[in-house]
């Protein structure tokens, strides 16, 4: 019991000297100096946006076409017997120049055919004419026969009525009369069928010499050229192969100059003009950006995809390397020539519909309304960007907004402002 007792002693005087030598620790400890809390101060570029007058620019797509083309048809069914060296796809050929010859035989054999017959009708042409002119004499004298012979009569009626003749020879001379005037009227009669004999064979004739002019344009129409100046796009026949009648036999394509049907977005008509300006480029292969006007514009918009079509003509070498090859895809922005005076920011300036503006050496967000996009550079914002943003409402003059609005900088915080001119613009 009495070990007990001691042990509990020594015990409870470890523990209370442990706690003194706490306690002398915590009150001799040392006291760390005291500094002045200072909020750091970043460095930002900022400019003053002022209203300007910017034209509205517009940016569409398309694909080019040529604007001279001709697909090759046959005209006429026959069989290919000779190709010309240069009627290969990709040669470069010019207008009148021979590609293909097909079989005319059967187109040369109706022309001698027809050329036969006109001879025979010109032959019954010729005869009717001899004809005709032995009927007129013939009629000639049968008209004086008959009136002759209508004199004899009136004399003899005249004799009868004075007692000199009798009633038979009134009636032979009667008879004489009827005789020259049946005469007269057959020569009258065969006189007048030639001119319908001369008519129908005038008509077969016509009609053999149109069937001679078909079979001989037929026959020209198998020698077949290039109606236009260009390079083969496509170029199929083999000798020996038979065609048809209105076959594409070949495709020639003039590149020399080309156009581009843009479609714009439908809000676009009225601002856009023929003459205004166009910068496209082809994508994706990035042949550099070329300058154009708009040529044309259609009257109506496209009512699904809401948009409207403006041409643009371009004329080019064609065998250069930047030139545009019909099918290429193309963005295009077409620039008007009317201009509203707004306020414009870098495209890096917004985020989240806000602009970051300088108050006091603070940032505050202030929220902004971006009506379109404007590509270029603007000398007189006095920012190198060409990536820009319209804002719907100007902003007030004189203030001063962050050139990178994309950086997280809390409403609020203290920075130092430093000339957008200073700061290296970030490439598109």
């Amino acid at each position: 019991m009495r070990t007990r007792i001691v042990r509990g002693l020594i015990a409870l005087g470890m523990l209370v000297g442990s706690v003194t030598i706490l306690i002398v620790l915590a009150m001799t400890r040392p006291l760390p100096g005291s500094t002045e809390r200072r909020e750091a101060v970043q460095r930002i570029a900022v400019f003053h946006p002022k209203r300007m007058n910017l034209a509205r620019q517009w940016i569409g797509y398309g694909t080019v076409r040529a604007l001279d083309s001709a697909d090759i048809p046959a005209r006429v069914g026959a069989t290919v017997v000779e190709i010309s060296p240069a009627a290969k796809a990709g040669s470069v050929v010019t207008a009148g120049q021979f590609l293909v010859q097909l079989d005319a035989l059967d187109f040369r054999r109706t022309v001698d055919g027809a050329m036969q017959q006109i001879a025979a009708i010109d032959s019954q042409l010729a005869s009717i004419a001899l004809e005709e002119e032995g009927l007129v004499g013939r009629l000639g004298l049968a008209k004086e026969d008959a009136a002759l012979s209508k004199k004899d009569e009136e004399r003899t009626r005249d004799a009868v009525q004075s007692g000199a003749a009798n009633q038979r020879e009134l009636d032979r001379s009667r008879q004489q009369t009827i005789a020259m005037e049946r005469s007269q009227l057959l020569l009258q009669e065969a006189f007048n069928q030639l001119a319908p004999r001369r008519g129908a064979l005038m008509a077969q004739r016509e009609i053999q010499r149109m069937q001679q002019t078909t079979a001989q344009t037929n026959q020209d129409r198998c020698r077949i050229t290039s109606p236009i100046a260009g390079t083969l796009q496509a170029f199929e026949l083999e000798v020996g192969e038979s065609v048809v009648a209105t076959q594409v036999v070949a495709r020639v394509v003039n590149v020399s100059s080309v156009e581009i049907p843009i479609r714009l977005p439908g809000a676009a008509r009225g601002s856009v003009r023929v003459g205004d300006r166009v910068e496209f480029k082809v994508v994706p292969r990035g042949t550099r950006a070329a300058l154009s006007t708009v040529a044309r514009i259609e009257p109506e918009d496209n009512p699904l995809e809401r948009t409207m079509t403006v041409y643009v003509e371009v004329k080019q070498s064609g065998d250069g390397t930047d030139s545009i090859a019909p099918g290429e895809f193309a963005e295009a922005m077409v620039q008007t020539r009317d201009s509203i005076a707004r306020t414009a920011v870098p495209r890096r300036s917004v985020r989240a519909e806000r602009v970051m503006q300088l108050i006091d050496g603070k940032v505050i967000a202030r929220p902004v309304v971006v009506s379109h996009t404007f590509r270029g550079a603007i000398a007189e914002s006095g920012v190198s960007d060409i990536e820009w943003l319209v804002l719907e409402e100007p902003l007030p003059d004189g203030i001063v907004v962050a050139v990178d609005g994309g950086r997280r900088i809390a409403p609020g915080t203290v920075v130092e402002a430093i000339a957008a001119d200073l700061v290296e613009t970030p490439s598109p």
